[in-house]
């Protein structure tokens, strides 16, 4: 027999995980790596540590160089992948080349999404935060900058808003949505992080929508619905990212936001995988094929391909959105569907505005199915864990419509033996 060849598409955390499972599962054949990038994985979500001087450039690469030499990858690196022939195994990278496999993963990521708003993608003051090079340039423009408009009240958003604070900058943070943290925060605790943003002197304007974009010589000039205008010499975008799917046109894979995979992370095509951002897996709290773009979720997922690929039987039930973030003075906690609607919904909360912290809990047929906190994180993990087990809280939901108190959480986690 002949020997076999695994490609990996792609160079973030999905990849150099699966890459690992592959060799530990005892796969010793050919590997070969495209990537659009010139050098080593970079995790994005370091990139605000290093923005704000808390680690070195460097330590956004956490598997280093000598990755690829170690395991025994051939990288095709500054390569983009052009187009993809699943029934002929057979992958197409920028300058002609063809590259035939046995078994491929498609791990290419996301990309940011710029509002289709006139004169923005062109607008030189205008920056991204998504890859190792938009990093080093927004480091770069930060030190000349008076005045920062900040696009998107994402997680990303908020803690860059803190960044710039620090650095001396002027900031403004708008969405078009009617709260900050519109995917991560249930409204009541959005308000409370509201007055924590503008109490460190951040200008914020939600439900404010972004009509055209013009340069003058030293700033740029942002124009909004109701023929206001401000004026800023860095605008940072952080309102979403799309999957890198452009090569994959006309391949016959089956696409919807992204590549739907099921719990083996195998697509529609015959040993195709897919994994990380650029991957539609299971929801567990819907039970629907959604993108979840977490980077541990990536490497979970990279790992259960890289197994499989292997010959390893593995498989990845699917995630749920979670974050841990601290912007502000604060250690901002998402777990799940804190937004959830219905007859059947209960959101119970309580705050302490003196000792600054909060929670909330979302119960759906008395199951928790979501929870913010602020601060007091410390039963986060089992209340992650109470989500994902969909556990009953009926006898305690029963006699109290109060937040539960540590002590009752972990009365019912105990008797849920979690």
């Amino acid at each position: 027999m002949g020997s076999s060849r695994l490609l990996f598409i792609g160079n973030g955390g999905a990849t150099v995980n699966a890459i690992q499972a592959a060799r530990a599962a005892g796969y010793t054949d050919n590997i070969d790596l495209v990537s659009d990038t010139p050098g080593q994985a970079f995790n994005p979500m370091l990139s605000p540590y290093y923005l704000s001087g808390q680690i070195l450039f460097e330590d956004c690469f956490p598997f280093g160089q000598g990755f690829y030499k170690n395991h025994n990858v051939t990288c095709h690196f500054g390569a983009p992948a052009e187009a993809l022939d699943p029934l002929g195994k057979e992958l197409c990278i920028r300058g002609g080349e063809r590259l035939i496999y046995d078994r491929c993963l498609i791990a290419t990521g996301s990309s940011p999404v710029l509002p289709p708003v006139p004169g923005l993608k062109g607008s030189r003051y205008v920056y991204t935060l998504r890859t190792a090079e938009e990093t080093i340039c927004l480091k770069q423009a930060m030190p000349k900058a008076r005045n920062a408009l900040i696009l998107g009240a994402s997680l990303v958003g908020v803690k860059l808003a803190e960044i710039f604070v620090k650095q001396g900058l002027k900031v403004t943070l708008v969405d078009i949505a009617d709260q900050v943290l519109p995917h991560a925060a249930n409204p009541e605790c959005a308000a409370l992080v509201s007055d924590r943003i503008k109490n460190n002197g951040v200008e914020l304007r939600l439900s404010q929508a972004l009509t055209a974009v013009e340069d003058s010589q030293k700033e740029a000039h942002f124009h909004f619905q109701g023929n206001e205008t401000l004026t800023a010499d860095l605008c940072l975008v952080s309102t979403g990212v799309r999957a890198n799917l452009d090569f994959l046109q006309n391949s016959g894979v089956q696409i919807d936001q992204g590549i739907l995979v099921d719990d083996r992370m195998c697509t529609s095509a015959e040993d195709l995988y897919a994994a990380g951002d650029v991957s539609q897996g299971t929801h567990l709290l819907s039970g629907k094929k959604e993108l979840i773009g977490l980077w541990g979720n990536a490497c979970y997922q990279g790992r259960t391909a890289g197994f499989n690929m292997a010959g390893v039987k593995a498989s990845h039930p699917g995630g749920m959105p979670d974050h841990v973030n601290s912007f502000f003075g604060l250690t901002f906690v998402h777990l799940g569907d804190v937004n959830r609607e219905g007859d059947d919904i209960t959101a119970l909360s309580n705050h302490d505005i003196s000792e600054g912290w909060y929670r909330l809990m979302v119960f759906d047929k008395n199951v928790l199915v979501g929870a913010n906190l602020i601060n007091g994180f410390q039963n986060a993990g089992k209340l992650r864990t109470a989500i994902l087990r969909k556990t009953d809280w009926s006898k305690y939901l029963d006699r109290s419509l109060k937040i539960p108190t540590d002590q009752e959480i972990n009365e019912v986690v105990a008797a849920n033996q979690i």
